[in-house]
Parts: C-alpha cells; structure tokens; sequence
C-alpha cells in the first residue's frame, strides 16, 4: 500500500475547504472548524479517518472520509439532517 503523500492531502483538503465556502458556509461556522481541524489532523498524521461535522444552522452534517491510500480520494458529503445514511 502506498500512502498518500503530504502534498496529496493538503490539495485535497485546500479543494474541501473551497467547496464548503462555494457554498455558502461561513469559515466562522462551528462545522467548517471542526472540518478544518480534522483535515489539519489529517495533514499532519496521514493516518485514515472518518469525521462527522454539524451544521444545524443549515440543516446538515458534514461527513468526511478522509483515507490513507495513496489510490483513494478524501471525500465529503454534505447530508440533510434527518435523511437516511
């Protein structure tokens, strides 16, 4: 297995990040935090995780899969709150 190296994690996380702001998430917002705090983890360690954000202001929470592949791609998923997983 390779891992995914440093330079693949920040780009992914930098692409996260700009997806939650274009669409209308405030950086102020206590789930854009939590995210940005979990992609900095993420950075950091490489080490695979899966997070969950809320965001009752807009009705969701955020899901994260952030992987330590090499092959594999972080993912997020805004979801409704109240929706089936």
């Amino acid at each position: 297995m390779e891992a995914k190296s440093k330079s693949d994690r920040v780009a992914e996380a930098v692409d996260i990040l700009t997806k939650l702001k274009k669409v209308g998430i405030p950086t102020s917002e206590p789930g854009y935090k939590m995210t940005k705090q979990a992609l900095d983890t993420w950075i950091a360690t490489g080490a695979a995780t899966t997070t969950e954000a809320p965001f009752p202001r807009y009705g969701r929470t955020g899901i994260m899969v952030l992987p330590e592949k090499a092959s594999e791609k972080a993912s997020y998923l805004l979801r409704a709150d109240g929706a089936d997983a």
